[in-house]
């Protein structure tokens, strides 16, 4: 099976709606944004029925593996956790494979207008 590696996502508190219908042990797709205009080597984290629930961090190894050694993975949630203020956050298991991640057409958060607070690993590490 190989081994798993833990990989916190953020921006959850944008896409609390999907984040909340999550469940742990659901698999979940890492998908790239090439047309993301807010960062081009985006990875999107998102359920089978294709809702973003948050993104891979730019400085996650697995940024590296996926973008420099072109690896895929398979990735199902490890935990969601009370992140405070009402938010959930989600660490994700994550499996390194041959296969490279697939692609698709970036899609502006459902709540984009709002003033939304950051996400729970950016809060907790300052940023």
């Amino acid at each position: 099976m190989g081994k798993t590696y833990p990989v916190g996502i953020v921006g959850e508190a944008n896409y609390q709606s999907a984040a909340r219908r999550c469940s742990a042990g659901q698999v979940v797709r890492i998908v790239r944004e090439p047309d993301n205009p807010y960062d081009s080597d985006a990875l999107a984290v998102i359920t089978d029925e294709g809702q973003t629930i948050g993104y891979i961090a730019r400085d996650c190894w697995l940024q590296d593996a996926i973008h420099e050694e072109s690896r895929g993975c398979e990735a199902s949630i490890k935990e969601i956790n009370d992140a405070g203020n009402g938010l959930v956050g989600i660490v994700l298991d994550v499996r390194l494979i041959g296969k490279a991640v697939g692609t698709r057409a970036f899609k502006s958060t459902p709540c984009a207008t709002e003033a939304v607070p950051k996400g729970w690993l950016s809060r907790i590490i300052g940023l």
